[in-house]
Order: structure tokens, then C-alpha cells, then sequence
């Protein structure tokens, strides 16, 4: 009973205590650096210790024999790109402002929330339609299987937990920021949003592929959350969908969101001859996996 309470609370407490720090951050004017590192800071040692209390299959614990690369993919992949990626699309955005346009801040007239979905959802579109693009794997593109082989790297476990949101290759990381920082910018959002879509994107993402047992309810609907993102990563065809990061809207609009009864069975890539996929303590094949893109390689 008690373990069914916990699940029920888990994702909307984690939502609520990082926004009231959100909130006060804001509100205070506190450094929005530090913020950032002590939410992200808050919402690993939260997944860590719910993973240990309530967790939706024991098979799914990190494995010492992993753990180097999942530092790696921590340490390299996802937090030096992820500055890449802000730092292209800030770059990008300041040299089209100096040549060709000045920003519009008219997003003011709109109420505080309503224009922080409104970010959230034109963040969420471009990666949307990268990601679902990466899943193709059409073996008679170049370009599609060289998609799939870059995004193939998150697929590559075969449980998920807190560390495993941070295996991605460094093209996927760099992409998906610069997608969604980029519009964002342009579009001339001011800080306090782009801080406030940056935590909810750590939060979610984090939270999404954690191995916490959790209950069906309406946030199924609202944001990403482990129940559904699980079936994302499912190693059959017709589950494996689920494409946005952070809020499923774009699915639910485009028809491709999935959801069920129970929880995902087995999740990973599936095996095929020629696909070759690096195994998953190697952190440099899998690096170098997209470069060896051939026509008809995989599905």
C-alpha cells in the first residue's frame, strides 16, 4: 500500500519541488547557473533514491560494468555538447539579429504560463520531427541510416535508469539543443522562460527513462512521462513510438502516441546481421558507429 502511495506521488512531487525552486529562483533573482546545476543535482539523488525504493524491474539496476561508460556518455556526450548546441544557436541568433533582424519581445502581452507552454511546445517541434526522422532507418537512404546509426546509441541498453538518459551521441545531443534552443531565440522568448523550458527539459528527460514504478494517470497525457517514454524504447515496431522529449503533444497531434495497460516488456535495438551495433561498454565504437554507414544496413 505504501509503495502504491509513493508511485501515485512520485512524478507530480518531483514536478512541484522543482518548480517552486523554479519559482523562487525567478522570484529572487537568484543565479540561474547555479539553479540550473542544484535542480539538476536534486532531480538525480530524487530518481536515485525512488529507484532503489520502488523500482519497476530489478533487472533494470546500473551495472558496475557500465558505469565507466555511462560516465563517459555523462561527461562527454551530453554535458560538453549540450553547451555546444546553446552556444551555436545563441551565435546563430546574435549574427541574424546584427545582419537581417532586430527581436520582437511581444511575447510579454501573454500571461507568465501560458507563454511558458507556449515556449515548451515550439521548443519540443523541431526535435519532435528529428527524432521521428532518426527512427526511419530507410535502408535504401544514406541519409536516413546515417540518422538511425546517430540515434541508435540511446537505443543501444537493454534497461533503462537515471544514467542511461545520458546516452546519446554527442551529433544527437548537439542537434536536439541547437533545435530547441535555436526557435526559442529567434522567436525572441525572454530569460526567465528559456530557464524555466532548460529545468523542465532536465527534469522530464531524467525522469523519463528512470526506473521508478509509476501509476497510469491524466500526466500521461501532459508530459512525458517513464510510462510512456518506456514503450518509446521497446524493441517492437508497433510500441516503439512516443517521439517528443518532454511534453507529448506533438504525438498526440501527429498520431503517434502510444500508451497501454502494464509497462514495457523489453526494451533496446533489435538484432540484425547486418546491423552490427557496438556493444554497450564501447564507448568509442560507439562513437564512431555512424561512420560506417552503408545502403542497406538495417531496418
Amino acid at each position: 500500500m505504501k509503495h502504491k502511495i509513493i508511485a501515485t506521488a512520485v512524478v507530480p512531487s518531483l514536478l512541484i519541488l522543482t518548480g517552486i525552486i523554479s519559482y523562487l529562483t525567478i522570484r529572487n533573482n537568484w543565479n540561474f547557473e547555479i539553479a540550473s546545476y542544484i535542480i539538476f543535482l536534486f532531480t538525480g539523488i530524487y530518481i536515485l533514491i525512488l529507484e532503489r525504493i520502488i523500482p519497476l524491474k530489478q533487472q533494470w539496476k546500473s551495472k558496475k560494468l557500465e558505469l565507466l561508460t555511462d560516465l563517459k556518455h555523462f561527461i562527454f556526450s551530453a554535458a560538453i555538447f549540450d553547451a555546444l548546441g546553446k552556444m551555436m544557436a545563441l551565435s546563430l541568433v546574435l549574427y541574424l539579429q546584427e545582419h537581417f533582424f532586430k527581436l520582437s519581445y511581444f511575447w510579454n502581452v501573454f500571461p507568465f504560463f501560458i507563454t511558458y507552454i507556449i515556449a515548451n511546445l515550439i521548443g519540443e517541434f523541431l526535435p519532435y520531427l528529428y527524432h521521428r526522422l532518426s527512427h526511419k532507418g530507410n535502408p535504401n537512404s544514406y541519409i536516413s541510416l546515417l540518422l538511425w546509426k546517430i540515434h541508435s546509441i540511446h537505443h543501444l541498453p537493454t534497461r533503462l535508469n537515471w544514467f542511461k538518459t545520458n546516452w546519446i551521441h554527442p551529433i544527437n545531443m548537439l542537434l536536439n539543443t541547437f533545435l530547441k534552443m535555436m526557435p526559442l531565440l529567434i522567436l525572441g522568448f525572454n530569460k526567465d522562460i528559456i530557464f524555466l523550458v532548460g529545468v523542465t527539459h532536465v527534469v522530464i528527460a531524467h525522469l523519463s527513462h528512470a526506473n521508478i514504478r509509476t501509476t497510469h494517470s491524466f500526466l500521461d497525457y501532459v508530459i512525458v512521462t517513464p510510462q510512456i517514454h518506456h514503450f518509446h524504447h521497446s524493441i517492437k515496431v508497433e510500441e516503439a513510438k512516443n517521439f517528443s522529449n518532454i511534453l507529448p503533444f506533438w504525438d498526440l497531434l501527429f498520431g503517434t502516441y502510444y500508451n497501454r495497460k502494464g509497462t514495457v516488456d523489453k526494451v533496446g535495438v533489435m538484432k540484425y546481421l547486418k546491423a552490427d551495433y557496438p556493444k554497450s561498454i564501447a564507448y568509442v565504437k560507439q562513437l564512431t558507429y555512424p561512420l560506417t554507414t552503408y545502403k542497406k544496413c538495417c531496418p
